[in-house]
């Protein structure tokens, strides 16, 4: 069993079809994933209990990172783009291990938190992506691209 170390994971937006990694990221945060359940009690249910079903369908939440927000920088403005125009987009999370493990998905929204401008800290910002559909596990690493 591996201990990934976080460095050195990346997370990536294709534009023009090359994939580019959003530079400058402090930190990522997966939310929860979850499969989709319903309550499926009866009247004629004599047990205390609360029986559930699920019902096929999966949510796969969000993924946010804060970064050093730079405002010319192309893999920043790339994202306010998605803001003032919106459209899906694709992203690749891949992650620091020998392989790497990759994981695909279609974001249908971005969100842009900031900046936070703060004295004696560094510009920062937060993004997020909510997740359409859902995520491919696995996979290759992106295309090589700019994170400029």
């Amino acid at each position: 069993m591996a201990k990934v170390r976080s460095k050195g994971t990346a997370w990536a937006i294709q534009v023009a079809g090359v994939y580019v990694s959003i530079a400058q990221c402090l930190s990522m945060d997966k939310d929860e994933m979850k499969s989709e359940d319903y309550e499926s009690d009866t009247l004629d249910n004599t047990d205390a209990g609360i029986p559930y079903d699920l019902t096929g369908r999966s949510e796969y939440g969000s993924l946010s990172a804060e970064l050093f927000f730079d405002p010319a920088l192309a893999s920043h403005t790339n994202l306010l783009a998605l803001i003032t125009t919106p459209a899906t987009s694709l992203h690749q999370l891949t992650f620091a291990n020998a392989a790497p493990t990759v994981w695909t998905f279609t974001a249908a929204s971005i969100s842009f938190t900031g900046p936070k401008v703060a004295l004696k800290e560094g510009l920062k910002a937060t993004i997020k992506a909510k997740v359409s559909g859902g995520i491919t596990f696995g996979g290759s690493p992106p295309s090589s691209g700019s994170s400029h």
